[in-house]
């Protein structure tokens, strides 16, 4: 099928849209305990150092700083009769099923080295799995609508194994009336863990009974030097990768010590995963949204939009907590769901727009270099933002622990608490404007999209390639 609004491109139906995106869905119940309860579990429930933790999740972060550009290359180089990016999800699988189920049911003696071997092989199994799988929904459909059809229907499952990633620990709780600390305790982490191994295989047996990968035929094929070199001379990839930084600082800062945050400094302890709840129900009912707004006033425009009104609801947060709190603290909870819901309706345009744009972005990269080359840009971004969420987790922890903040003391002085009020609120607020800055101007909108997809099929065409 095709669809006359999207230039062309091939339109896939309900199932195919169904099939692709829900194998997210294990990925993202997994990846979320990762960002936002591994450094509570680890340093709070199982008393590792805060700030050593936050070391460990940084250098394990930076791993990656090789294996990803390798693995997208590679994936982009594999041809079998089962697909180029198929082989890879196959070898990532088991082994993302085996570490997380470690990680989160830790054995045996709970040390440092244990922590770093366990998320290193998470992050290894995630590199092998989620690069050829983005790649490959990238390459589905050459339209520029359409393109951000599959990545909304991709946030929406994404956001629904986020909301199972939230309701396993509320249910954990209520089930063994845990209280306050369900979130990060022992038998709700190992309630993840299982989770994911149970899904993993199940989604990768329906995405292959769902979905062929289309062909992608190369003109030339391009060294990992000289295609480097062609990536970092792409303009359009240079706004989006520095605005991806910002947005990566922004949200491994935030995220990493959310828990602490709700925990610690709004004092609201058994209900703060409702806040993220919320947050990921409202992010599933804008997600339509953002792909609609996207192909009327461009993707980089729509994506400016949802960053303002994102910034705006979480600027409400330091006056929240230092004045409501003190004067009606009764009213905590409601002002903070106020912001959540705000959060939830912008936090998937980034997702959905962003992935998108980087789509689009691969036709003037295939022009250029004459390869498709889907997974290298993938991995490539995916490497850059996984530098700087390392390095903004593996600063924040330890800034806190500088600052006087212990999670496993049960009083904490100002210091410490105003610490983590600006590491959770201000930093973020500050990275994320500088990140909506950055993207306004960003050059590719759909007509200047339409016109590489003409010129990349007309160079196909002369060397008696068909289109994509």
């Amino acid at each position: 099928m095709t669809d006359g609004t999207n230039g062309g491109g091939a339109r896939l139906t309900t199932g195919q849209l169904i099939g692709y995106g829900q194998f997210v869905i294990p990925l993202a119940i997994i990846g979320l305990p990762i960002g936002i309860y591994i450094p509570a579990f680890y340093a709070g429930t199982l008393g590792l150092n805060l700030a050593t933790v936050g070391f460990i999740l940084m250098i394990a972060r930076l791993s990656d700083v090789v294996t990803d550009p390798l693995i997208g290359f590679l994936s982009d180089k594999t041809h079998t009769r089962f697909g180029r990016r198929r082989p890879w999800i196959v070898a990532g699988a088991p082994l993302l099923a085996i570490s997380s189920f470690m990680l989160f049911s830790p054995v045996g003696e709970i040390s440092n080295f244990y922590l770093l071997f366990w998320i290193s092989a998470i992050y290894l199994a995630f590199t092998l799995i989620a690069i050829p799988y983005i790649a490959w929904g990238a390459e589905i459909s050459s339209g520029y609508q359409e393109r951000s059809r599959i990545t909304g229907v991709r946030e929406i499952f994404m956001q629904i194994g986020l909301l199972t990633a939230i309701s396993i620990p509320l249910i954990y709780g209520i089930v063994n009336d845990v209280g306050e600390n369900a979130a990060s305790s022992r038998g709700a982490m190992s309630w993840l863990g299982i989770s994911t191994v149970v899904l993993l295989p199940i989604g990768a047996i329906w995405l292959f009974a769902s979905l062929g990968e289309p062909k992608r035929p190369a003109i030339q094929s391009v060294p990992f030097g000289k295609g480097l070199k062609i990536v970092l001379q792409n303009g359009p990839f240079r706004i989006l990768l520095i605005a991806s930084i910002f947005g990566a600082l922004s949200a491994s800062v935030g995220t990493g010590v959310a828990i602490l945050f709700y925990e610690h400094v709004a004092g609201l302890g058994a209900e703060a995963p409702l806040l993220i709840f919320v947050m990921f129900v409202c992010a599933i009912i804008g997600a339509p949204f953002w792909v609609f707004l996207g192909g009327r006033v461009s993707k980089h425009r729509a994506l400016g939009f949802a960053a303002a009104f994102n910034i705006a609801a979480f600027a409400f947060v330091p006056f929240i907590i230092l004045w409501l709190k003190p004067a009606a603290p009764e009213l905590v909870l409601p002002a903070m769901l106020g912001v959540a819901v705000v959060q939830g309706l912008t936090g998937g345009a980034g997702s959905i727009l962003g992935l998108s744009i980087l789509a689009d972005i691969g036709d003037l990269d295939m022009l250029r270099s004459g390869e498709p080359r889907a997974a290298f840009l993938v991995s490539f971004l995916g490497m850059v933002r996984k530098i700087f969420e390392a390095i903004g987790i593996g600063l924040a922890l330890p800034v806190l622990a500088w600052a006087g903040f212990d999670p496993k003391s049960e009083m904490h002085g100002q210091g410490g608490l105003d610490a983590l009020l600006v590491v959770y609120c201000i930093v973020p607020l500050v990275l994320s404007f500088l990140s909506m800055l950055v993207i306004w101007n960003y050059p590719v909108s759909r007509a200047r999209q339409q016109r590489l997809r003409a010129a990349l099929d007309k160079r196909l065409a002369r060397q008696g390639l068909p289109p994509v």
